[in-house]
């Protein structure tokens, strides 16, 4: 640190326009240097003495206020306050003035409140004389917004006291006592504000926060966000996550096994909005132990994105049952199996979709939310057939979200109350961000 202190000195000595060597400006008169100022004791009973005592060099006349008046360059003076005080003394010369500060405290008296008496003009002195309270103040170093998306910015604020030189770290450089920065992090950083006088430095930090940039306003995004079999007819979902309704009609296409089977027009999806199709045209019929099954949005271009790469989704459909030739065909049981397939929050809501993928249905169960690992909410669900999938919400709880990223965590029959296929995929978990 001591190695910072220098140069920074430096810069502010060039910065007054005065140079100096051995405690005397070159080309000028001596200003008066204050070895010491202090009090003995520094704390007494009302009624009782405190000695003052200084040592000044340099000096053409020497004066302690609160009513004690001119003295020696070097001496001591009794005192006998009645409340908490401050002294301070004054030495002036031809060539400037210099002061310092000391304190006698008053046990269970309050500080008298200081008269406001004009700010002299400071008078750069060799070495600063710190004031009792020692160390910097700062009083406060805050950024605004405390959270910002990449490619933003934020204002560093900041108020500091009794130093002689301000920093801050990460480019900003030397500043003075009061003042604001812009800042443009590419990613969450800390700042230090270092504040340092002849005693030593005081350090203050504050964090600004990087998140993802929001998507480009002003267009749509179409994602299939789920594929599913009622019978012999494929179903799924689309959702326009962008920012702007669909400008015109499009098409989605369906093919299993890499073979382009039937084809669906979407008339019209409002920002932020997701319905279900069907190809109702087409009757799917399994053709081995499993199919591989593609639904592509927006097949032909229509609609300009604001992501031309993520419109495609693929499952896998199982096609087959096995059945346990010999007796233990009559213990053979369908079951359903739960799953969480999107999450998603709307005006202060948590909405979600569950799946039943098994081969039998669900019937009433719970599901449980979960919010940055702390319990929310729990809703009720009456049922889910095999192979549907049912929008539900947490309608008892309304989120007040914090700005930046949480982990919001939907689970399944959380209680355990359906016997399912698997019981280890029942829950999702994704990343909600929050912000202006």
């Amino acid at each position: 640190m001591n190695k910072l202190i220098i140069p920074i000195l430096m810069i502010l000595m060039l910065a007054s326009g005065c140079f100096y060597m051995n405690g005397s400006p070159i080309g000028g008169s001596q200003i008066p240097t204050i070895t010491s100022f202090n009090s003995s004791p520094s704390s007494i009973s009302p009624g009782d003495p405190a000695t003052l005592t200084w040592e000044v060099s340099g000096a053409t006349s020497v004066t302690i206020d609160q009513g004690v008046g001119s003295v020696a360059i070097t001496g001591t003076r009794a005192v006998v306050p009645a409340v908490t005080t401050v002294y301070t003394l004054t030495a002036t010369s031809a060539g400037g003035t210099a002061s310092a500060t000391t304190q006698v405290v008053v046990a269970g008296m309050p500080s008298p409140t200081p008269s406001p008496t004009p700010s002299p003009t400071p008078t750069p002195t060799p070495t600063p004389t710190p004031s009792p309270a020692g160390y910097p103040v700062v009083h406060y170093f805050t950024a605004n917004p405390a959270s910002i998306s990449s490619g933003g910015s934020a204002i560093l604020s900041w108020s500091v006291s009794n130093a002689a030189s301000v920093v801050i770290d990460q480019g900003v450089g030397v500043v003075g006592l009061a003042g604001t920065a812009s800042v443009s992090p590419v990613t969450t950083t800390m700042y230090t504000l270092i504040a340092t006088n002849a005693i030593g430095s005081y350090l203050a930090t504050i964090n600004v926060f990087v998140g993802a940039a929001p998507p480009p306003a002003g267009k749509p995004d179409l994602v299939i966000t789920d594929i599913s079999r009622s019978g012999n007819t494929i179903t799924y979902t689309i959702k326009n996550q962008g920012t702007a309704a669909m400008g015109e009609a499009t098409t989605s296409r369906l093919r299993i096994d890499g073979v382009t089977k039937s084809y669906d027009p979407v008339v019209s999806l409002a920002a932020g909005a997701s319905k279900t199709e069907t190809f109702a045209t087409y009757t799917y019929a399994c053709s081995g132990v499993s199919d591989s099954v593609e639904v592509r949005a927006d097949v032909y271009n229509n609609v300009e994105e604001i992501d031309e790469a993520n419109n495609s989704k693929s499952v896998t459909m199982s096609c087959m049952i096995t059945v346990i030739p010999g007796p233990l065909v009559a213990t053979l049981t369908l079951k359903p199996d739960l799953v969480i397939t999107d999450i998603w929050k709307s005006s202060g809501k948590i909405y979600y979709k569950v799946k039943n993928q098994g081969l039998a249905k669900a019937e009433s169960f719970k599901c449980t939310l979960y919010i940055d690992g702390g319990y929310k909410a729990t809703d009720d669900v009456s049922y889910v057939n095999a192979g549907s999938e049912i929008t539900q919400q947490f309608a008892s709880y309304t989120w007040i979200c914090l700005i930046g990223p949480h982990s919001v965590k939907v689970i399944a029959d959380a209680a355990g109350l359906r016997d399912e296929t698997s019981e280890t995929n029942n829950e999702l978990v994704k990343t909600i961000t929050c912000g202006p």
